[in-house]
């Protein structure tokens, strides 16, 4: 997780600095916003895996309620953003996305770096 944080503070940077020259600094800050509320997601879903498999009886129905939970504020924080700052706004659900593509290649590089090596 910390390889995709410093990845997607670096990403952030680079894209604050394009978005002021093209006088869409409000952009660039959506989509730092979104990278920001990917890794919020990240991390509460990994605290909430560690503490549904440390209890002494772990159950699948804690580990739905609470992904339901923290999708549907995640969600609705993105639409009412999207909506209010309106047409810059739209911004956050591209850096959601774009934090989702590089907590995924952050987690998926390594291990095929791993296969190769084993094959």
């Amino acid at each position: 997780m910390r390889r995709a944080t410093i990845v997607a503070a670096l990403i952030g940077a680079l894209t604050m600095s394009a978005a002021g020259p093209l006088d869409r600094l409000l952009l660039g800050l959506f989509v730092c916003a979104g990278m920001g509320l990917g890794w919020l997601n990240a991390h509460l879903t990994r605290t909430a895996v560690n503490r549904v498999a440390d209890s002494e009886s772990p159950k699948k129905q804690r580990l739905l309620v609470s992904s339901a939970v923290r999708l549907f504020g995640i969600t609705a924080v993105s639409i009412a953003v999207a909506f209010l700052a309106r047409p810059s706004g739209i911004g956050i659900f591209f850096g959601i996305a774009i934090f989702q593509v590089i907590l995924v290649l952050c987690t998926v590089v390594p291990e095929l770096k791993g296969i190769r090596q084993l094959s």
